[in-house]
């Protein structure tokens, strides 16, 4: 019987008003403890969250889904692929995201009252950390705060066709009011979905007769996805969870997912210093990246030795005790260090193998692993032309045999190939056995050792195995493999490039992707409010529309895109970013909607620019030195345009000069806050008492964030007799 049938038929009258964990363990305690034993999944009695959603998420008296998402049967690494469609299934299998990934979900809800449409997703296993893109139907969009879409041919004025809604599965979720308002009768405040992160998806009719249904709906209710920053992780250096791509903590919250691995069994100082060496920065072909990271998803229905061993050799890490019998994980090395040495004089017995014959040991690699270049899906490495993953003599004579290798959880085709030639190595490396006496029991917890081989005198580093004890002999018995002899890493000879990024593979356009945006920067306005404003130039193909996104670091991790209100040559957004880093991108629509692919992304640090602004131009309706007469005041009405997205605020000054006397200083008439081709009106007027011949002059100057004035557009005028 399966897990989570189990858990429905156990909890189904399990009632949300009931605390989270009463009861569980009375519950479905012995009905899943053979499951437990035989696979990777979190004890029930710790959490008591899958219990909570059994009952949460029954309606009417049917099963609308779980409350986590992964195809029925699924082994430990989930297929990407498969994570990222959108299904519906009345039993499924629970499913966590590690590090960075690209996900679907289960449709747990949708309905329909005729017009609107509501679809509930759960995603993953909550909490997660945060959401950096969200996709529909394919194609990436951004989101208003709001949770409206942005994007045509989602958006419309003052609104969006589509809503779209998120939580991130902390465990303290209420029923959505949307769906309680909608359908009282089928979704209720008892509905609460715990611990799952989920999204609400609203979408909105424009009426079938109208065109527009068909540019939105031609295909039906399109399918959303995300790019998730997923679980967060106990790291035991800062005493709390947060998210990592860490692969030292991430093997370690994966084991702890079984009952049977409690808290207490780790080695927590051990797993702290190790996860401190998967963090070291390590050289690749492209630049640096850290040692040991983590990518993916896994079924917590499918089976604890091959999720772990998956996972492992993803990360290259190996599984250790302490002395004290605790848990912890160690990164492999290329060389290690030996942890025990044997000797001639030891008087054991060697047998040893040569490896596979030469017809047989593989002598090409074949790698893929889970690839963020191609749409977080695994994806194979071209590594044509890489000495160590090709052996030509050897392929020369006895034809290619190949060594297949997949590490669904490794994020970084460099990672991957760092690891592979290890693995590779080894698989065409020797083998032996150590037979001792008693005394080999030393080994026992080793996993590294040297020995001595009979007559040649040579030191081998090699790989042990558990010793087996021979009572009756008096005897042990020590399996090792050599380790290979590698050189130390050449990125620019071993390591071949990641394959290339590419769109979403439904995304088709016409429409040639606009330059990056030129430049940003950070606006103070006069009444103490932020502006963000980004500069582009928009050329080559005709377009209706124009969108521009951008988004800011925190940590080293991107946030989500963000919506700006754009014009044909800048846009902005009522935000501080002082000091962040950040990205910006924009890109174009025809007539019909159809996007062009996003620009290329301009990347910096936001700052204020110090160079003074040219003068502002003059618009067509400006007034200067208006018709006068004797004795009547002098007049000026100025409206101008500043051409500069650096402009914060434009400044009118005067300053007037007595017949036969000096110029005053200037005085400042108004100072208004300022947008780049956005028309500013600015007058004055001079009595004729100033006395005849005075001379006037107005100046208006664009200033920037910090004060500094611009060139100075001048105007003069005379108070005439």
């Amino acid at each position: 019987m399966k897990f989570y049938r189990i858990l429905f038929l156990s909890g189904a009258s399990y009632v949300v008003a009931t605390p989270a964990h009463a009861g569980i363990e009375t519950l479905i305690a012995g009905a899943i403890q053979g499951f437990l034993l035989s696979s990777t999944a979190i004890a029930a009695t710790a959490t008591g969250a899958i219990a909570t959603i059994a009952a949460n998420v029954i309606v009417g008296g049917a099963l609308l889904g779980l409350s986590m998402l992964a195809q029925p049967k699924m082994p430990g690494a989930v297929k990407p692929a498969e994570a990222k469609s959108t299904f519906e299934t009345g039993e499924s299998s629970v499913i966590e995201g590690l590090g960075r990934v690209r996900v679907g979900g289960l449709k747990v809800f949708g309905n329909t009252d005729g017009d609107t449409r509501w679809r509930l997703v759960v995603r993953l296993h909550g909490p997660i950390d945060a959401v950096e893109q969200y996709f529909v139907g394919g194609r990436e969009v951004t989101l208003d705060p709001n949770g409206d879409v942005v994007t045509p041919p989602w958006s419309r004025k003052g609104s969006s066709w589509l809503n779209w809604q998120d939580k991130r599965g902390f465990g303290d979720e209420t029923a959505w009011p949307d769906l309680i308002e909608a359908f009282p009768s089928l979704w209720t405040a008892d509905h609460q979905v715990r611990g799952v992160a989920q999204s609400l998806l609203t979408y909105r009719n424009p009426g079938m007769a109208k065109p527009k249904y068909l540019s939105l709906y031609q295909g039906g209710v399109p399918d959303t996805e995300q790019i998730q920053r997923a679980s967060v992780i106990y790291d035991p250096r800062i005493g709390m969870a947060a998210w990592t791509e860490n692969g030292i903590l991430c093997a370690a919250h994966v084991l702890r997912r079984d009952p049977a691995f409690t808290f207490e069994r780790f080695d927590w100082d051990k797993i702290a210093a190790q996860a401190d060496k998967a963090d070291v920065l390590v050289a690749t072909l492209t630049g640096t990246e850290k040692r040991a990271r983590i990518g993916g998803m896994w079924a917590w229905e499918g089976a604890r030795a091959e999720t772990m061993k998956s996972m492992l050799d993803s990360i290259g890490v190996e599984i250790r005790l302490s002395d004290a019998g605790k848990i912890w994980f160690e990164l492999i090395d290329d060389e290690p260090e030996p942890e025990i040495a044997f000797h001639v004089e030891d008087g054991y017995k060697i047998a040893w193998a040569s490896g596979p014959e030469a017809v047989e040991r593989p002598n090409v690699c074949r790698l893929k692993y889970y690839s963020s270049e191609r749409n977080y899906d695994i994806a194979e490495i071209d590594l044509t032309g890489i000495a160590w993953a090709n052996i030509e003599s050897e392929i020369d004579r006895y034809g290619e045999k190949v060594l297949d290798l997949e590490l669904p959880f490794c994020p970084s085709a460099s990672q991957a190939q760092r690891i592979a030639r290890r693995l590779f190595a080894k698989a065409r490396g020797e083998t032996g056995s150590l037979v001792t006496n008693m005394v080999g029991l030393a080994a026992w917890g080793a996993l590294y050792g040297t020995v001595e081989l009979p007559d040649l005198g040579d030191i081998e580093l090699v790989r042990l195995s558990s010793p087996r004890c021979d009572d009756a002999n008096g005897s042990v018995e020590i399996p090792f493999a050599v380790c290979p002899v590698l050189d130390p890493w050449n990125p620019a000879t071993d390591e071949a490039p990641a394959p290339d990024a590419i769109p979403d593979l439904d995304y088709e356009t016409d429409l040639d992707a606009p330059a990056a945006p030129s430049s940003a920067v950070q606006l103070t306005n006069e009444d103490g409010s932020k502006t963000f404003r980004v500069n582009y130039v928009i050329t080559g193909d005709d377009h209706d529309d124009i969108e521009a996104n951008y988004r800011v670091y925190y940590d080293g991790n991107p946030s989500a895109w963000f919506p700006m209100s754009e014009e044909e040559d800048h846009a902005r957004a009522s935000v501080d970013l002082s000091g962040a880093i950040y990205d910006a991108r924009v890109r174009i629509f025809d007539e019909d909607d159809e996007a062009s692919l996003f620009s290329d992304l301009l990347h910096g640090a936001i700052a204020a620019s110090t160079d003074p602004c040219r003068a502002p131009e003059l618009d067509e309706d400006t007034i200067v030195n208006g018709a006068f007469a004797a004795g009547t005041p002098a007049t000026i009405i100025i409206s101008a345009v500043p051409r500069e997205y650096r402009v914060h605020s434009m400044r009118f000054q005067r300053r007037i000069q007595p017949a036969g006397g000096a110029w005053s200083a200037w005085s400042t008439l108004a100072t208004n806050t300022a947008a780049m081709n956005e028309i500013n009106l600015f007058a004055d007027s001079v009595p004729a008492a100033t006395g005849v011949g005075a001379l006037i002059e107005w100046q208006l100057q664009s200033l920037l964030l910090d004060g500094t004035p611009g060139t100075a557009l001048v105007s003069t005028a005379t108070i005439l007799a």
